[in-house]
């Protein structure tokens, strides 16, 4: 799988390593294609779902090797080729070539860029002491899981989804958790007062603090992070910080491609990007979304799988528009049916919430 000895040229080249280019492959076998698939992933570790990074993987229910979308065998089996550790550093669509880090020039037919997203790193006083850490990668949570397991005290930052997940499973670890929002609401993603506070309440009596409206200032310590200090002037001692204020479309390696970029990729209806025959799907991919009839990008799994499946298909020239309704669900401790949440909130409104 390390495409030491691999050609040079593919008749169809995916770029990253999550569900959207892997939700491609498939979909280019199941549809009768018959060329050249490769698959690059900057990741030392095969195709995997990040969904539960911060859920079961982080405190210790799942073991890594359920975290891969597929085993080794299934791509001998379906004749894709995966080349992992290698990063895309350009992209020639006159030449039709992708230049990568270690591996050399890589000539396409059709191409495909779902290379997501990356984490916005704190840049305020202290960043650069050890001990804070973002939950990106499976590298990232192997990371972290191991730092928790010496750790009393732990601030996460950002209280999206995130940012809640991973402070509830700290939590759920024994940890004693400062979770601190900028916004005024919890998961304000949701844009649902009445869920923010009912999420806040749940949170709080299960033993997390949450500060919101309230962002750090400066971290502190000597040879590893020892305590947060905050806008309000707050400081919070702790083992380690886990920052979760955001991410960003991985886009450097586009600069100089001349492909339309935006917050995001730019594609049309079929997924298709400026330069013909340059596809973008998943967290990556700007879209003009048919519900909120604006152009947006979706960081969900769903959304991914499903980008990927419709791009395979216009790559093989079906031209399909984007037209799907994607959905997301997130982890907050042991509460996950919707039907205790919404009653908890409007008493005796389950029926008319659902409709």
């Amino acid at each position: 799988m390390n495409g030491e000895r691999m050609q040079k040229h593919f008749d169809f080249l995916l770029l990253g390593g999550g569900p959207a280019s892997v939700s491609a492959a498939e979909t280019l076998r199941a549809e009768g294609a018959k060329g050249s698939i490769l698959l690059v992933s900057d990741q030392v570790y095969a195709p995997y779902g990040h969904t539960y990074l911060s859920k079961q993987f982080l405190f210790g229910a799942l073991p890594k090797e359920k975290l891969l979308i597929h085993s080794e065998a299934y791509y001998r089996e379906q004749a894709i080729d995966i080349m992992l550790g290698v990063a895309v550093v350009g992209v020639d669509t006159t030449k039709r070539l992708v230049r990568t880090d270690r591996a050399g020039d890589i000539h396409f037919d059709k191409l495909l860029i779902a290379t997501g997203t990356k984490p916005i790193r704190s840049t305020i006083p202290g960043s650069v002491l050890p001990g804070i850490h973002c939950l990106h990668t499976l590298a990232d949570a192997e990371a972290l899981r191991q730092a928790a397991k010496n750790a009393k005290r732990v601030v996460v930052l950002g209280g999206g989804y995130l940012g809640v997940e991973t402070a509830t499973s700290l939590s759920r670890m024994g940890i004693r958790v400062v979770l601190i929002e900028e916004s005024d609401l919890l998961l304000p993603q949701l844009a649902a007062p009445e869920l923010s506070a009912f999420f806040s309440r749940f949170c709080a009596e299960r033993g997390i603090e949450l500060r919101v409206k309230d962002a750090a200032a400066a971290f502190q310590g000597g040879s590893s992070v020892e305590a947060v200090a905050t806008r309000a002037g707050d400081i919070f001692p702790c083992d380690l910080v886990v920052v979760a204020i955001g991410v960003t479309p991985d886009l450097g390696f586009l600069r100089d491609s001349g492909i339309q970029l935006g917050d995001g990729i730019l594609v049309d209806q079929h997924l298709e990007t400026s330069a013909p025959g340059i596809f973008a799907a998943g967290d990556v991919a700007n879209f003009l979304d048919i519900v909120f009839k604006e152009r947006r990008r979706i960081e969900h799994w769903d959304n991914a799988v499903k980008q990927g499946r419709l791009a395979a298909r216009n790559m093989l020239g079906r031209r399909l528009a984007y037209d799907e309704v994607s959905y997301f669900f997130c982890n907050i401790l042991d509460l996950r049916r919707c039907r205790e949440i919404i009653e908890s909130i409007w008493p005796g409104g389950f029926l008319a919430a659902m409709g």
